[in-house]
């Protein structure tokens, strides 16, 4: 086992010490096949995966070393650790329509295969900034093989094997009694590799396509069969009802086989009804082992958009902050709610005031919105802000907006938060420089909902009705001094795919 182990390793170290900048089908696939070694490897020594998920986290596992009190009651690597401690792995989750590769976790399974979709291992590589990087230790469960503990010498036992192997009785067994010990003088056993022509290839200066003694031919691998359409996120409208699979291998040497939703594997014989968020493998497998190889396995997820959303609105002021001297008036209704703060009273003295006359005010008045398709821009409430003149601070820093969501179309209600900050500036003689600011703090709010396995989220912006008011510079609106602007509050649910 362990010059198993050492094989393995230095097949892995050498697979990922060449393209560390690149990546390509060919590495990623020799790459995930040393892993998986080392995964079974890990695992028959008493190794655990159960509940990891990231690749990271299963190879950054394998580096781990067994507690040294440990090393002489194990059979393999004297250590325990079976990665280099510089193994990393690159992450994507960017949707290729190349279908570029990218190594999968299967938790059901405990090892990679290869994919085209989802949150997978672009590369593995070797990142020299972590050679002295220390992983710690872990005990683990009792592996395949055990220490002859009641021995001595480098000898190991199968603990589920019968009976008890005589390990230092090097006496010559009999065919009656073969259990009984060894037998030193027993001959190898005869080889096992065909025989090969020596005279065999084209004769070339490397021997030709006939090869050398013991040379072993190198199998062809199946096509990778193609998704007629291919995955993607659809329009409602535009999804497809069915799906072909196309590029079968050669006939009677390969089955075309497909999995959906991580279930049985079956064997392909016409297009497939297709539901939204469905996801499918397919691969051709060799029926004929000795000349071909299994082919990589293409995966494709299919989504559809909702048609529309549809529904009202209401709002709220509240959770006003401010300074110490802060002056609120609040005015809260299912047609038009209206915030104003500021103390625009300027003490003069000997019981006189002068009196400015506006505070700083922002009204919100909602707008029902009706089969708004995904991604797309709509009108979600007019405001009415006005920059005012107030005194000591008195104005606030900051208010939230509450918004109750009435969906129809889905039918779901929900409460979203919208938060503003909110900046009074000094006036000067410059009308921008002394304009207002009112901040959208969270223009992605918390709203979020799951639909055919598509996520939305509510996003908003400003858009200003009237320039000679207002001007829109990314999430901030600029009221200028002493101006009400006439503003558009905008939305849209986009979508994660």
């Amino acid at each position: 086992m362990i010059a198993i182990l050492g094989v393995i390793t230095g097949i892995l170290v050498n697979s990922m010490g060449g393209d560390v900048g690149g990546s390509n089908a060919g590495k990623l696939q020799a790459d995930v096949a040393g892993i998986n070694h080392m995964i079974a490897l890990y695992l028959a020594d008493g190794g655990s995966l159960a509940g990891l998920s990231s690749p990271q986290a299963i190879i950054d596992k394998m580096k781990r070393s067994r507690p040294q009190s440990e090393w002489q009651q194990h059979a393999g690597m004297v250590s325990g650790k079976l990665l280099d401690v510089r193994l990393q792995a690159r992450m994507t989750t960017t949707s290729d329509p190349a279908g570029a590769q990218r190594a999968l976790w299967d938790r059901t399974k405990q090892r990679f295969y290869i994919g085209t979709s989802g949150s997978g291992v672009k590369e593995f590589y070797l990142d020299n900034a972590l050679a002295s990087a220390d992983y710690g230790t872990e005990t683990r469960t009792k592996s395949l093989y055990a220490f002859n503990s009641g021995k001595t010498g480098w000898v190991w036992s199968n603990p589920g094997t019968p009976g008890t192997p005589n390990y230092m009785d090097p006496t010559a067994t009999t065919p009656v009694t073969p259990a009984s010990g060894f037998d030193p003088n027993e001959t190898a056993p005869a080889s096992s590799t065909p025989p090969t022509d020596s005279g065999g290839g084209s004769g070339g200066g490397d021997g030709g396509s006939g090869g050398g003694p013991g040379s072993q031919p190198t199998l062809a691998m199946l096509t990778t069969p193609i998704f007629t359409p291919s995955g993607g996120t659809f329009a409602f409208g535009s999804f497809p009802s069915t799906v072909a699979i196309v590029g079968a291998g050669p006939a009677g040497a390969s089955l075309l086989m497909y999995s959906i939703n991580g279930g049985s594997w079956q064997t392909y014989t016409g297009p497939i009804p297709l539901t939204p968020a469905m996801n499918i493998q397919a691969q051709n497998v060799s029926t004929r082992t000795a000349e071909f190889a299994n082919s990589n396995v293409n995966s494709q997820t299919y989504y559809r958009l909702i048609s529309g959303f549809t529904g009202t609105d209401t709002g709220s002021w509240g959770n006003a902050k401010g300074g110490p001297n802060l002056v609120t008036n609040t005015q809260n209704t299912d047609t038009t709610s209206t915030f104003k703060s500021g103390n625009t009273k300027l003490d003069l003295g000997g019981g006189q005031y002068l009196d400015a006359g506006m505070q700083n005010s922002i009204s919100f008045t909602p707008a029902g919105f009706n089969n708004i398709a995904p991604n797309t821009w709509f009108d979600f409430g007019a405001m009415q802000l006005a920059n005012g003149t107030t005194f000591y601070n008195s104005e606030a820093t900051a208010v939230t907006l509450t918004v109750n969501l009435n969906l129809s179309q889905p039918a779901v209600s929900y409460t979203a938060y919208i938060n503003l900050g909110l900046v009074s500036t000094p006036n000067t003689s410059d009308p921008l420089s002394s304009a207002d600011v009112v901040q959208l703090l969270n223009p992605t709010t918390d709203f979020t909902i799951t639909i055919d396995g598509v996520q939305y989220r509510l996003e908003l912006q400003w858009q200003s009705l009237d320039p000679s008011s207002s001007v829109v510079q990314g999430n901030n609106l600029l009221i200028f001094e002493g101006a009400t602007a006439a503003v558009e509050l905008r939305a849209r649910f986009t979508s994660n795919f």
